[in-house]
């Protein structure tokens, strides 16, 4: 890189620390270091719904994906289109009014404290490990392009954004989410724009080059896309199965639900949710589409240029290697800024949500109830930091365990977030929409997922090579069946739910209105 690449990317860094300190000196109560004091409208609360989403994985992951297989993928973001009137108005809409800090205190109400603290538990360890994820693809940019030490950029990256987050709480992470959408949609517009400048036809030369070697929508007949397979790496039929999770999966997560309720009202909830929803398809196309015109450079500009070293699926790394070897000087520097802007992004997202379950869900209920307010303030932060050093130990961790197995980035994101998420899904799914399920239930049904979600992630996915390893998008099937099957069998043989858990079953609000109308 030039000394102007070096310059724009440490500029960009000290602009967020600067907003995080700057917007720190508000950050005097729980409310307003968690919940942005509950007053946020919903234009910035949009856009940090949707860059909560991205991270170093999309700015990877997606144009690799559009190298190796076309744009098929982007199918499955119209599952969260057609779950949305029923998502938002019935099952967001139920948690807003809830007026809630954390999704686990639904659960406490709806089966038990322990109950409460294991979903907090395992929300934890899920995330800091998507947060290694998130590092690891980091470093895997840096490394590759820049050759710098991976163990240096994750800890690098994962410091600044504790930095920030640890004094500007939930308006640092909001504001700075505003800022670095605009730096990451910008740094992929300009992937797209260098090779439609040297492409004949430009944009629609890039779709051409596509069409023509199978890079587009493959979803005919013989595509494999029909096709009931658990090895066929995407068909329809986890599209259709995972639509009634669509439902409430969203408004369940808590990285989601706290953006939501930073809001004045739920008006506001609504619009942000709407356009955060139907504008992810089309930003979302707009990286894959940086993926096809990787692909058209090298196909037709020049493939003279393509690395050779680079085996197996290699979409993922052929980007990187665009990016250090293609782009003009400056332009490195506002692109690497960019991945920046959407590693710090979900980091910062990712850590005050932690923070905010620790202490609302374990400190302040169970260890240390009844303190002064900035207490618990003080606690958040001290929380902050000690969880960015977590996460930089999983980004190693992660790094470690995927690092020659030639598994796709967007996979790997996928797998590892949806291995723990499992659990919280189906406990929810439960306590939504069944009145028998109770906390001794939930509890067996962790417990018996445990073994299988270890043998089909490690056995079924890990350790196989190629066509031999099972889909990422159906290796949550059998541990959710698990979980729900034995769940809901041990509640029904260990008696009713708890006194008053019936009204936070989501069926409760028309059963009642109907009574009240008779």
């Amino acid at each position: 890189m030039t000394t102007i690449d070096y310059i724009v990317i440490a500029l960009y860094m000290l602009l967020s620390v600067f907003l995080g300190c700057r917007l720190g000196k508000k950050q005097v109560s729980t409310e307003q270091y968690f919940l942005s004091g509950r007053n946020m409208k919903w234009l910035p609360v949009a856009i940090a719904l949707f860059a909560a989403l991205f991270s170093s994985i999309s700015y990877i992951a997606m144009p690799g994906e559009g190298y190796n297989f076309g744009l098929s993928m982007l199918v499955c973001g119209l599952t969260g289109i057609v779950a949305l009137p029923v998502m938002l108005f019935v099952f967001m809409k139920f948690f807003y009014n809830m007026k809630l800090w954390t999704i686990n205190e639904y659960l406490e109400n709806r089966f038990s404290v322990s109950v409460r603290i294991l979903c907090g538990g395992i929300f934890l360890f899920a995330r800091c490990l998507y947060i290694g994820v998130v590092l690891y693809a980091t470093a895997m940019l840096l490394a590759r392009s820049f050759g710098v030490s991976p163990m240096l950029a994750i800890i690098a990256v994962g410091v600044v954004s504790t930095i920030y987050t640890y004094f500007g709480g939930m308006d640092a992470v909001i504001w700075t989410d505003v800022m670095q959408f605009i730096v990451l949609l910008g740094g992929i517009l300009l992937i797209i724009g260098v090779v439609a400048w040297q492409l004949d036809g430009g944009i629609a030369g890039i779709w051409d080059v596509a069409a023509a070697n199978g890079k587009t929508f493959n979803l005919g007949i013989d595509s494999g896309f029909w096709d009931f397979s658990m090895k066929h790496r995407l068909t329809v039929w986890p599209l259709l199965i995972g639509l009634p999770f669509a439902l409430f999966m969203p408004a369940t997560d808590q990285i989601n639900l706290q953006r939501c309720m930073t809001c004045k009202s739920f008006g506001e909830v609504a619009r942000a949710v709407s356009v955060s929803t139907i504008s992810n398809p089309f930003v979302c196309f707009i990286f894959y589409f940086a993926g096809l015109a990787v692909f058209a450079y090298y196909k037709v500009v020049h493939a003279d240029k393509l690395p050779t070293d680079i085996p197996g699926v290699k979409g993922d790394e052929i980007f990187c290697y665009f990016v250090s070897h293609e782009l003009p000087p400056g332009c490195r520097g506002i692109l690497i800024a960019g991945i920046l802007a959407a590693v710090m992004s979900t980091i910062s997202a990712v850590e005050n949500s932690l923070a905010t379950v620790w202490v609302k869900d374990v400190y302040q209920r169970i260890l240390r109830p009844g303190l002064e307010d900035g207490k618990y303030v003080q606690a958040a932060k001290i929380t902050t930091l000690i969880i960015g050093t977590i996460t930089c130990l999983f980004g190693v961790a992660v790094l470690i365990i995927f690092r020659g197995r030639n598994i796709p980035l967007l996979e790997v994101s996928n797998t590892v977030l949806g291995m723990l998420s499992n659990f919280t899904c189906t406990i929810f799914l439960l306590g939504l929409l069944t009145r028998r399920a109770n906390a001794r239930g939930i509890i067996a049904g962790v417990i018996a997922g445990i073994p299988v979600t270890f043998y089909t992630y490690v056995f079924c996915y890990l350790l196989k090579e190629g066509d031999e390893r099972m889909s990422f998008m159906v290796i949550n099937w059998y541990p959710m069946a698990t979980i729900l099957i034995v769940g809901y069998l041990v509640s029904i043989f260990t008696g009713s739910a708890k006194a008053g858990a019936e009204k936070y079953v989501i069926w409760s609000r028309w059963s009642k209105k109907k009574s009240g109308e008779k």
